[in-house]
Parts: C-alpha cells; sequence; structure tokens
C-alpha cells in the first residue's frame, strides 16, 4: 500500500464535502440532548454544546461573521487542519451536513427594557410606506403599503397590501382592518400625514408608524 494511502481522497470525501459546512467557534458548556429524528445535527442522544460561532467555511469560501452566534453542535469539534486559513487561533472545528437542523441563539445588547420588549414580540414582523403625499380634492392622500407576518407555534398569517388613501385635513381614521390587523392614518398640522399599522394575534402584536410631510405651502 502507498504510503499516503490513508490519506487518499475519495468521491465519497468530494460529495459529503459538498453538501457540509464547517463551523469555526468556542464551545460552551454542554446542555442539550438531541432527538432521535434523523434531521438535527449530531446522533441520537449525543451531547450538544452552545458554540459561540464566529465563522463557516464551504470548501474554499471562507466567512467570518461579525457578530457571533450561538448554535448547538454535537460534540466538542476537532482541531482545523493544517493551512486550514478560515480558522482563526484557538478556534475549534464542526463538520455538519447543510441538511441539519440546530438551534441558534442570537446575543442582543440594550437596555432591559429593549431586550424584553424583542423578547415579547419575537415571531412578529412587518412595516409600512408612504409614497406620493398630496393634496386632492381638499384631502390628505398618500399612497400606502403596508405587510407583517406573524409566526408562532408552528402557526402563520399574514399580509402585504398597497392601495391609496385619502383623508380629510383633521383627525385621525382607521382606513382599514381585517380583525387582528388595522391601519390607521392621521394628519397633523401644518402639513404631516402620519399612518400607524398595528397587527397581533395569539397574544403577541406589534405597531409600525411613519410620518410624510404634505406639499402645503
Amino acid at each position: 500500500m502507498p504510503a499516503d494511502a490513508k490519506n487518499a481522497y475519495t468521491l465519497d470525501d468530494v460529495f459529503n464535502d459538498s453538501l457540509s459546512v464547517r463551523i469555526y467557534g468556542k464551545s460552551l458548556k454542554p446542555d442539550i440532548t438531541v432527538s432521535a429524528d434523523g434531521k438535527s445535527v449530531g446522533r441520537a442522544g449525543q451531547s450538544l454544546a452552545f458554540v459561540s460561532v464566529r465563522g463557516f467555511a464551504v470548501g474554499s469560501y471562507c466567512r467570518r461573521l461579525p457578530t457571533p452566534i450561538l448554535l448547538a453542535l454535537p460534540g466538542a469539534g476537532d482541531d482545523p487542519d493544517d493551512g486550514d486559513t478560515c480558522a482563526a487561533p484557538t478556534e475549534r472545528v464542526w463538520r455538519v451536513p447543510f441538511t441539519a437542523t440546530s438551534t441558534a441563539l442570537m446575543p442582543a445588547s440594550g437596555t432591559i427594557e429593549e431586550i424584553l420588549r424583542e423578547a415579547e414580540t419575537r415571531g412578529i414582523d412587518g412595516g409600512i410606506q408612504l409614497e406620493n403625499p398630496r393634496i386632492s380634492d381638499g384631502k390628505a392622500c398618500v399612497d400606502v403599503r403596508i405587510w407583517a407576518r406573524i409566526s408562532i407555534f408552528g402557526a402563520s398569517v399574514g399580509f402585504d397590501e398597497r392601495f391609496p388613501v385619502c383623508i380629510p385635513l383633521e383627525g385621525c381614521h382607521t382606513v382599514w382592518d381585517i380583525g387582528w390587523a388595522r391601519l390607521e392614518v392621521c394628519f397633523r398640522a401644518p402639513k404631516q400625514l402620519c399612518a400607524k399599522v398595528c397587527a397581533g394575534k395569539w397574544g403577541i402584536e406589534k405597531c409600525w408608524d411613519y410620518c410624510v410631510d404634505l406639499p402645503i405651502t
């Protein structure tokens, strides 16, 4: 057998590498066990550690993350190969399939109030855009785009709507309502038009607002 036979690269190696990713980081204390569903990273009953992931690589492509994430990965990882330029000093490497599922935690910073508020509304995303503000027939008009999606407990609802809105030059008016989401548009003297959309379902709600100036001299 040739001296380097044990290091030979096979077709299976090439195929497996093309479907896997190398993840670089430092592990924290192992504290969870995977289920035997055939999809999670690792094997049934194998200990997982939350790893502070700083980068990943696929083949020769390497990407370092500007902010680390915490990702549940199997085992303690391996020492990077000699010449692996994607690994930083003292980091370990985990090789996992692209199709594996895992759990990630995204570290966040801010005031306690901001962090708790973000946690409270996690699973809901949306926004509002106002375009072409104008005066038409003595009313304040604007083209509105509103969108939102709520995903929680395996269920998901959402909308993405575009339409023009015109209101009198005073007060606030609910111009769109589907029960679990609503849009209110207000005229604020002397020339501001503001809109607020709120969406809420399954015990969580979040609102977005935006203002534009009307072309009033």
